[in-house]
This record gives structure tokens, C-alpha cells and sequence, in this order.
């Protein structure tokens, strides 16, 4: 909660600053903008801080910034713990998310359920064996659904390790880039290291091949 007011006063900040000393942008203008901006800016900071994830005899209930969802016990695939790809970009965004499944295959974040508020293995054990009390002696799991979140999870693994080795990769093809200036070579190859080719070019293509490779290594092992 810390993180969004700041990240909300600092914005609010920066734009009143901006308004109030740009030359030719009218009063008229700019305080009812204002207004309208900070107006927004509590809507939003008032519905982050009144999101969450609850659960009665019924039904899982999520309340989000923009609208609330309700996914029945007996409607649900599976609960899982999985892996935040923004972790590896932001420091202050959590390690693991929760994710509810219907059988559809339909995925629904649970908010706060991560390893920054919660004892994540705690809370998912209790939901799980909530879900398996309550969704009724009828139940049954839908084998094209579990097929594909497997797979729509293998995507996005893949995915992440095509964008990790395009970082990794940034620096060598750097060091290619730069070599045309340090080293003679035929025209034909100093014309393909020109700086749009070899970024261009080389960082999809590092990104394209590790994604492909990863996704059918990880369809193989299962």
C-alpha cells in the first residue's frame, strides 16, 4: 500500500509541477485537471487498498480494482502457487503468486495471496482442503482443462527464459556490434554488423529460438 501512494503522490506531484510551470497552459485548465487527477488518483488508491480474496461455504470471492469475481468450489480445476515473471523486473513485486482455475481452464489471480503478505504454503493447504471438502461427492476434474493450464504454464515459462536470455545476450551482441570499428573485415560482414542488424535482428532471434527450444524441452521432460 506504501508503494502505490508513493507511486501515486510522486506522479501527482510531477504532474502539477509540469502544468503549473509550462508556459501557455491556461488556469482554467489546469487546476480543474488537477482536481479531476487527484479525484482519480483516490478512486484508485480507495479500490487497491479494499482489494481481496475471501472464501465462505459457497465460493472463492475476489474483489479487484474494477469489478468483483466469484469462482464456486465445485467450479474450480485447481489452486496453484506459481512463479511471478515480474519478480525478475521489479524488487518490491512478490516471488509467488495464487491462481484459482476454473474448469474451463479460466484463470483468476487471488490478491494478496503471495509470499509478501501471506504464509503462502499455509494458505494454499487450507483453501485446497477447503475446495476438496466443499466441492461436492459429484465432482470431477476436466482432463482438457489440466491440459491446458499444463500448457499455457509451459508457454510462459518458456517465455520468461526467452526474455532472460535476450538480456543475457545484449551484452555479446554488443561486443559483435562494436567490432566492426576495432577489427578489418570483408564489406559483405561489416554491412551485416551494422548496429540495426545485429539488434534488431539478434536479440528476437535469441529470444524466438530459446522460447521454441525451452517449450519443446519442457513438453518432453512432461
Amino acid at each position: 500500500m506504501r508503494a502505490s501512494l508513493g507511486v501515486i503522490a510522486t506522479a501527482t506531484v510531477s504532474l502539477a509541477g509540469g502544468l503549473l510551470t509550462t508556459d501557455g497552459v491556461p488556469l482554467s485548465f489546469t487546476y480543474p485537471f488537477l482536481v479531476a487527477w487527484a479525484a482519480l488518483m483516490g478512486w484508485i488508491f480507495y479500490t487497491i487498498l479494499h482489494c481481496s480474496t475471501t472464501a465462505d461455504l459457497k465460493a472463492i470471492h475476489v474483489r479487484g480494482v474494477f469489478k468483483k469475481r466469484r469462482l464456486a468450489w465445485e467450479d474450480i480445476q485447481d489452486i496453484r502457487a506459481e512463479a511471478n515473471p515480474a519478480a525478475a523486473r521489479k524488487d518490491t513485486a512478490p516471488d509467488v503468486l495464487v491462481y484459482a482455475y476454473s474448469l474451463d481452464s479460466r484463470k483468476m489471480l487471488l490478491p494478496f495471496l503471495d509470499n509478501l503478505n501471506v504464509n503462502v504454503e499455509r494458505e494454499v493447504g487450507a483453501l485446497v482442503e477447503a475446495w476438496e471438502e466443499l466441492r461436492g461427492a459429484d465432482w470431477a476434474p476436466n482432463p482438457e482443462a489440466a491440459v491446458r493450464i499444463d500448457r499455457r504454464k509451459l508457454r510462459r515459462d518458456a517465455i520468461t527464459a526467452g526474455f532472460a536470455n535476450a538480456m543475457l545476450a545484449f551484452v555479446p551482441l554488443t561486443v559483435l556490434m562494436l567490432l566492426p570499428a576495432f577489427v578489418d573485415m570483408p564489406g559483405w560482414l561489416e554491412s551485416m554488423l551494422q548496429p540495426f542488424a545485429v539488434m534488431g535482428a539478434g536479440l528476437p532471434l535469441v529470444f524466438a529460438l530459446t522460447v521454441i527450444a525451452s517449450y519443446r524441452r519442457r513438453i518432453r521432460t512432461g
